[in-house]
This record gives C-alpha cells, sequence and structure tokens, in this order.
C-alpha cells in the first residue's frame, strides 16, 4: 500500500459509492412528485394565459356544483330517514283497543257538593278562632 493508510478506503466516484443513496434519492423523488401534483394545485391551475376572472369563474361553478351535489344527497338522505322511520312505525304493535266506559253514577256513600260547603265552612271557623288567639294582646 503506498500512500494509502491501513484501513481507510480511497474515495471512488464509481458504482460503488452512490450504491447507497439510490433508495433515499427515489423516496425523495417520490415526495417531491407527490407534493406536486396534490389536489389543490390540480384545482387551481388551469394552463398558461388564464386570466383571474376565467379562474375565478371556474372556482363559482365548482363550488355550485358542489352544493348541488350536496343537496342531492341531503335530499336523499330525508328521504332514507322518513323510510326507515315509516318502516319502525309499521313494525310497532297496534295499540290495544279500550272501549270507552261510561263513569259510574254517584252513590248516596260519596260527598255531595252540600256536604262539602260545610266542610270548608268548618274549617274556616276552627282557623279563626286560632288567629283570634294568635292576635290577643299581652296579659
Amino acid at each position: 500500500m503506498t500512500g494509502a493508510r491501513a484501513g481507510v478506503r480511497p474515495a471512488t466516484l464509481g458504482p460503488e459509492r452512490c450504491r447507497g443513496h439510490v433508495l433515499p434519492m427515489s423516496a425523495a423523488f417520490i415526495l417531491i412528485l407527490l407534493a406536486t401534483t396534490s389536489p389543490a394545485t390540480a384545482q387551481t391551475w388551469m394552463g398558461p394565459g388564464v386570466s383571474q376572472g376565467e379562474l375565478q369563474r371556474y372556482r363559482i361553478e365548482q363550488q355550485r356544483l358542489r352544493s348541488a351535489e350536496q343537496a342531492a344527497f341531503a335530499r336523499q338522505q330525508a328521504l332514507n330517514s322518513r323510510l326507515t322511520r315509516l318502516e319502525v312505525e309499521a313494525a310497532r304493535q297496534p295499540e290495544p283497543y279500550i272501549p270507552y266506559v261510561q263513569p259510574l253514577p254517584q252513590t248516596s256513600g260519596t260527598p255531595s257538593v252540600a256536604g262539602a260547603t260545610q266542610r270548608r265552612e268548618a274549617v274556616s271557623n276552627g282557623v279563626g278562632q286560632i288567629d283570634n288567639w294568635l292576635d290577643r294582646g299581652p296579659r
């Protein structure tokens, strides 16, 4: 070994040197390619010589189409939910028929209106006596 140190390989420019860098370089190229072809750039680029007005009209048209598509989807979902609700209601058990029964007439054992008036007057008299006793003067 003339002029070379032991254990150190001389620098080469051949395929041995580039072999370790091929994969990272191709991965970097793929990332750059994906970044430049994103959907955001595809929607805004219409070609050379396109004016701002044409670009604005294009964007408004795209937004109108998207809005119409979303409205159609909302109508479809409303119809689907209505259909589902009707199916659920149809699958329910019907409520049983309960015939109307007229109430029984009052018998002599139940209190009458005149009896209620007498009870109310008796209670109010007792309350008046308590109020009078509470309002009396000191002795």
